[in-house]
């Protein structure tokens, strides 16, 4: 907030002293002068004195909200409310706020969330129920003298606000009236000004039924503060003591992550080496999943190991049948006892404080509660990383059976549980509509429809293709007599690229890559670029496609569909059929393409020697010149990796799955992906040459040699020896790994090592290392993405780079900007992140819809097995499971030897094949789910839905 003054209106100048203590414990005097007016506007709109003084804030003189204590009123907030009740204050029941310039700065420094909630309310999201009233700076309102004895400076200022607005607004007859944080705050106040009332009290009396909802928000904070039990957490250390401890080593900082096998541990990453801390039960210490945490290291002596366990919340509960109120918090409150062999430990910290919360609202479902008409509930949130939330609600019998909004309050030492408040239904429990929005809310997917501006961005649905319409100098060339043609999955109508090939001299072959020209309708600092740049990727689910653009642009004017005139930006090789290139060259084109293929039809040319025409003999050049292409990445070290991929046949009258099949393989999405990873790394090499601290890149890191443990441990325990010493050495031993007795091992163990990788990232370049900017997963130095600019907004900013560098397109502003490309990475990055996961949730819940009232008997894969159970893979679906183990009677897990034993021999190893029954389990509402039951061998054991495949990845 600008807290400077004009030069009109000063009514005097005073010298103000203040006093403030630096980190030593040091004390300092600090003078200024303070020019005081008398120009400042109150707020209301209806007044007369201050109309000319201009404000963006006009509080009414009616609040449409009526209060039983207070008639025609606005009310002055305290720093204490703002800071443990921010979210309250989004309610548009509370309105006519004036949050004083003293209350500004106090929440300021105490309370940084608190703090940017009020900015957003005060100048964004709800300028039209508050005003920020300038008090210091106002004549009538400052004073550095002490007038009452038993209240603080914060309030004594803000008495002097309220005696002066008492006055001021004698013709409008409003009263302004004091709101305070609680009762005892109202007993002080109240002696020196009569219109004083505590925040509950005030909300008690509002004459509106949505009064319920805010007093269920503060409901939990009231039982926290009641709450003497004993201290469950250490207490965080403060700010400055984090500090120093980063300063001299002693603590560090990272990103707490829970594991996704068992909520009681978690680790943190604490350097660029990817180096990490374990962290295990209360040493936690109230951190959720995604907090920036400060982190220190036990003693050598108190370091444990992860326990190999599978302990998922809702799986215990539902075992357990326990409730909120009984068995569940007891289970949660034990700690693992068995100590680890010392031989097995690994570096363990505690976390010693929050640097930066990650909280947001989260979606699920209320636990039934063992108590009739009790208030107090857990909620257990969609994510499973997320600890059970302690709310207070009076609705919960209504909100039983629906799925809901709630919001993290606070975590206090106390609680096993952070404390929050209910915030809003989604919908009925188990509908589709409902089930998708908690999918959609859950991975942070931006789906609102497109605003009136972004469409106003668009050309009229009649535009047509002008081959003289240029940005820059150099004018677009005219391909439309090439035999062009896309090759796409069935049903694609965003078709981002298109291909040709033809033969130009002897063993000469020019071949180009067409990419749609989105750039040329998105263009900077527009609505509509803006929310590509917010979306960041379109989102496949598997019943519908969330777009990154408006359809007119993604299924029409830039998709390279078959017979129609399109904008392109092409890249043209000359090559021999040793696929050594020649010459490239890039440029804006008009194309107009001979045929939108499916990868099987495509297929099928190349296949069928009767087809003879352009297009076959184009297609089947192209499959010749990309198996070239391929043996030279694999020669070179690149990683044919896999994972587990179905598609649904849908109904789409009733959006439910008829069908599951797992994804087919075939050469043609080898050639077509052959020829994208080519333009992607040459227009790499063109934009680095160009702008080298400024082009965005997207780099795959070289995994640490630890990473690849559960690999090297599972292929040897198969006769296999896994080199890791390189990308050559590895995508070797890999193909080496061929056991003819069992065809899907190779498979299975290449599907082990994407587990191994990161993500593969975008960056800016400049930012890292040159090294650093290899891709490790495609063995080349350089690479990003140029190749599908229709949903990935990556390839927007490539586009733009590489039109002005080759003068297709002007320089525009903020382009060539580092800061503002890492900008970019960051959510670019995120968005892809989370479109993977919501995606393979989408499968997930279609494989329950599927199953619905079926059962059937399929083989397996065991991929892992833990102490407690075994993780099985079932091709035929995709589907991934962990069956919780009962052993017994002679039954025991090995998980050093990765096997399962009866009577001391091996019936169960990891990844030899098993026979599982999969039906649907709706018995658990907090997550219904498939469930694998193992019928050969036949051990006792409960299936628990594990999504292993939202480990980071390749990702290309």
């Amino acid at each position: 907030m600008d807290l400077n003054v004009k030069q009109s209106g000063i009514h005097s100048c005073v010298l103000h002293t203040s006093y403030f203590k630096n980190r030593s414990g040091k004390v300092y005097k600090r003078a200024a002068e303070r020019y005081l007016r008398t120009d400042l506007p109150c707020g209301l709109a209806q007044c007369e004195d201050c109309k000319d003084f201009g404000t963006n804030s006009l509080l009414k003189t009616e609040n449409p909200v009526k209060n039983s204590k207070v008639g025609r009123h606005v009310l002055i907030v305290d720093s204490t409310s703002l800071i443990r009740f921010h979210d309250l204050f989004d309610s548009e029941l509370l309105r006519n706020i004036i949050v004083t310039q003293t209350v500004w700065e106090g929440v300021k420094a105490k309370a940084v969330p608190a703090y940017k909630k009020m900015n957003s309310l005060c100048y964004e999201d709800a300028k039209d129920r508050f005003h920020v009233f300038m008090n210091e700076f106002h004549c009538e309102t400052f004073s550095d003298i002490t007038k009452y004895e038993d209240v603080s400076r914060g309030e004594e200022l803000l008495l002097c606000t309220a005696n002066y607005l008492t006055s001021h607004w004698e013709k409008q007859n409003v009263t302004p009236v004091l709101m305070v944080f609680d009762e005892e705050s109202k007993k002080r106040l109240e002696k020196h000004y009569q219109h004083v009332l505590y925040l509950k009290e005030y909300i008690q009396n509002l004459e509106d039924s949505g009064k319920q909802a805010l007093l269920d928000q503060m409901a939990a904070y009231e039982s926290s503060a009641n709450n003497n039990e004993r201290q469950i957490f250490e207490e965080h250390l403060s700010h400055d003591k984090i500090m120093d401890g980063i300063a001299n080593g002693t603590i560090k900082r990272g990103t707490f992550s829970v594991s996704r096998e068992n909520y009681r541990e978690a680790s943190v990453i604490i350097d660029d080496q990817l180096n990490s801390w374990f962290i295990t039960g209360n040493h936690c210490n109230r951190s959720v999943n995604g907090d920036v945490v400060a982190v220190q290291l036990l003693p050598e002596d108190q370091w444990t190991c992860p326990e190999k366990k599978i302990r998922l919340r809702d799986v215990e509960e539902y075992v357990n049948n326990a409730d909120d109120m009984g068995k569940v918090e007891e289970d949660d409150e034990d700690e693992p006892k068995a100590k680890k062999a010392k031989k097995n430990s690994v570096p363990t910290a505690k976390v010693v404080g929050i640097i930066k919360r990650n909280w947001r609202q989260y979606c699920g479902m209320l636990l039934p509660s063992s108590v009739k008409g009790a208030r107090r509930h857990l909620f257990c949130p969609a994510e499973r990383l997320i600890p059970r939330i302690r709310i207070e609600t009076e609705q919960a019998e209504i909100l039983s059976q629906q799925r809901i909004v709630v919001a993290i309050d606070h975590w206090p030492r106390d609680s096993k549980y952070p404390l929050g408040h209910y915030v809003r239904s989604i919908g009925e429990m188990g509908s589709r509509e409902t089930e998708n929005e908690v999918l959609l809310l859950e991975h942070d997917i931006p789906h609102a429809p497109f605003s009136d501006q972004v469409i106003d961005c668009l050309p009229k649905e009649e535009w047509e293709p002008d081959l003289n319409d240029n940005r820059g100098t150099l004018p677009r060339v005219d391909l439309r007599h090439l035999t062009i043609c896309s090759v796409d999955p069935q049903g694609c109508t965003d078709i981002d690229d298109a291909l040709h090939c033809k033969q130009i001299g002897d063993d000469l072959f020019e071949v180009g890559v067409h990419i749609a020209d989105v750039t040329h309708f998105v263009r900077p600092n527009t609505a509509i670029d803006d929310e590509a740049a917010l979306r960041g990727t379109t989102v496949y689910l598997c019943d519908r496609r969330i777009d990154m653009l408006p359809c007119l642009l993604s299924s029409n004017l830039c998709s390279l569909r078959g017979g129609e005139e399109r904008y392109a930006f092409s890249v043209i090789w000359t090559m021999t059929s040793n696929a050594d290139i020649q010459s490239v060259k890039y440029h804006k084109s008009l194309i107009k393409s001979k045929a939108a293929l499916t990868y099987e039809r495509a297929q099928e040319i190349i296949d069928d020697p009767k087809e003879q025409g352009d297009v076959a003999q184009g297609l089947r050049e192209l499959m010749k010149l990309s198996k070239v292409l391929n043996s030279q990445r694999t020669s070179n070290g690149a990683l044919t990796l896999a994972s587990s991929e179905v598609r649904f046949d849908m109904d789409w009258e009733s959006r439910t799955p008829k069908k599951v099949m797992e994804k087919q393989h075939l050469d043609t999405h080898s050639m077509v992906e052959e020829f994208m990873l080519l333009a992607n790394i040459q227009v790499a090499k063109k934009i680095l040459e160009e702008y080298p601290d400024c082009a965005l890149l997207r780099r795959h890191p070289v995994p640490l040699k630890e990473s690849y443990k559960p690999l090297i441990e599972a292929a040897r325990h198969r006769g296999f020896e896994i080199i890791v010493e390189s990308g050559k050495g590895l995508a070797d031993s890999l193909n080496r790994c061929v056991d003819k007795k069992n065809p899907m091992l190779n498979r299975l163990l290449r599907m082990l090592t994407t587990r191994c990788m990161t993500q593969a990232v975008y960056f800016s370049a400049g930012t890292v290392p040159v090294p650093q900017y290899q891709h490790f997963g495609l063995a080349c130095s350089i690479y990003t993405h140029f190749t599908s600019p229709i949903r990935r907004y990556a390839d927007v900013i490539v586009h733009r780079l590489l039109a002005a560098a080759i003068n297709a397109d002007d320089i525009q502003s903020g382009l060539l900007s580092q800061a503002r490309c890492t900008k970019v990475c960051g959510n670019i990055n995120y968005r892809h992140k989370q479109a993977q996961y919501a995606g393979r949730a989408s499968v997930q819940l279609n494989v329950v819809r599927y199953f619905k009232g079926k059962v059937e008997t399929c083989e397996g894969f065991v991929m892992g097995v833990r102490n407690n159970g075994i993780q099985v893979f079932v091709p035929k679906y995709g589907l991934e499971s962990i069956i919780v183990l009962q052993p017994g009677s002679g039954t025991t897990i090995d998980v050093e030897e990765m096997a399962v034993k009866v009577n001391g021999e091996a019936v169960i190893r990891e990844l030899e094949p098993v026979t599982v029954k999969i039906s649907v389990n709706e018995k658990n509402q907090q997550r219904p789910r498939v469930e694998l039951q193992l019928i050969k061998p036949a051990i006792p054991g409960l299936s628990v839905d594990f999504d292993l495949s939202t480990s980071e990845g390749l990702g290309l």
